[in-house]
């Protein structure tokens, strides 16, 4: 049910792609990642060549992860990377399952802002002759710096599932603030491993303080103005991330200082 590809050797090193994605996404950085990790790319539920079958949440997203990882004996202390949707899928795989740490690419885990923004769209989602030209819209205002010819491989590999869409968003759109905030606060404190936040695009007012309330693990980095495929934009820099972050993961003492020091 679920697709995947395993390529390279080293410590296991998990790609998790965003919402209408695949792992086609992480193309231009499976090679150079291959080199130095044992790397596994997924296709979520409901997303590029794995089957339409729900429910489509973080946790049933996370724990089709962890089934992949098992079947494949990779299950024990992964690196887990996930852009957008995916970072909350990274997000749900460490609060439920061992790993050394996570990188979340440009996903505020405070949702407040964001559901303040897709509550704007709510009329046009609900529409099936809407969805897709409204998603189109809201993923152009997020490109960033991307260049054509990424932008249009993207495109070319990308699958809208409505089903699959609208079950994702729908706690966004429908919980009322309050109970939103709580769960995912309730996610956030569940995570205890190393976790990098990496924001292209400019995070929420205060939300590196959230993180530290709730996810004291996390740093934050910002790459101003990149946008929402810092991935992409520049996988050399990204690659370099993740070798200095999986080299943190594997000190002693606070990650946070031997990361600095490698930089």
């Amino acid at each position: 049910m679920i697709v995947f590809e395993r390529q390279g050797s080293g410590p296991p090193l998990i790609l998790i792609h965003g919402l209408t994605d695949s792992r086609r996404s992480w193309d231009p950085l499976v090679g150079p990642l291959r080199a130095r990790f044992d790397v596994v790319a997924v296709d979520l539920r409901g997303h590029g060549e794995s089957a339409d079958v729900g429910p489509y949440d973080p946790m049933t997203f996370a724990s089709d992860v962890h089934d992949v990882l098992e079947a494949e004996d990779l299950e024990h202390g992964p690196l887990v990377v996930g852009h957008s949707l995916g970072g909350l899928v990274a997000t749900a795989y460490a609060a439920m399952f061992p790993c050394a740490g996570v990188i979340n690419i440009d996903q505020p885990l405070d949702l407040g802002p964001f559901r303040e923004t897709l509550r704007t769209y709510a009329d046009q989602l609900g529409d099936d002759d809407q969805l897709e030209p409204t998603m189109t819209t809201m993923f152009a205002s997020m490109r960033g710096v991307l260049g054509d010819e990424e932008w249009n491989r993207l495109a070319a590999h990308r699958r809208v599932n409505h089903d699959a869409v609208r079950e994702i968003w729908s706690p966004i759109l429908d919980l009322e603030a309050d109970e939103l905030d709580r769960s995912i606060v309730a996610l956030a404190e569940s995570v205890h491993v190393a976790y990098l936040a990496v924001h292209g695009s400019a995070v929420p007012a205060g939300y590196e303080q959230w993180l530290a309330r709730h996810l004291p693990s996390a740093r934050l980095i910002e790459w101003p103005g990149v946008g929402h495929l810092a991935h992409l934009v520049d996988p050399g820099r990204f690659v370099e991330l993740v070798g200095r972050f999986a080299q943190a993961t594997r000190s002693t003492g606070d990650w946070r200082e031997t990361f600095d020091a490698l930089g």
